[in-house]
């Protein structure tokens, strides 16, 4: 068995490096790790992803349940976040539906990554 220690980062591909950090640091808050002109590690908490620049990438995947970047909120800012989606002229392209004891939202970053943004009451 390989006795891993952590999850480092997830890889995605961005055709504008620039433009991946403003949004994920505009919307979301994270913080900028480690960038080039090639790529940039944004961290939030404790979970990073490497954006890596690839000319002319755009993600094709349009099944969440194939891949997909799953954030959760409370319920106050979920409904805060329907108001800043609607403000910065984000599209949802799902949602909000019901789930599992609360709400569920699907979103794109600018290169077609789709991002779940949900809550759950307990």
């Amino acid at each position: 068995m390989i006795l891993l220690e952590e999850l480092h980062h997830v890889s995605l591909g961005s055709t504008n490096i620039l433009e991946t950090i403003k949004f994920y640091q505009g919307l979301f808050d994270f913080e900028i790790i480690e960038q080039s002109e090639q790529h940039a590690i944004l961290r939030l908490s404790t979970f990073n992803i490497r954006f890596n620049q690839i000319p002319g990438y755009h993600c094709t995947v349009k099944n969440p349940g194939e891949t997909s970047l799953a954030f959760v909120l409370d319920v106050d800012d979920f409904t805060d976040a329907l108001t800043e989606l609607e403000e910065k002229e984000i599209e949802i392209i799902k949602g909000p539906l019901a789930i599992e004891k609360g709400e569920s939202l699907l979103i794109a970053d600018p290169d077609g990554h789709l991002i779940e943004l949900f809550y759950q009451e307990m």
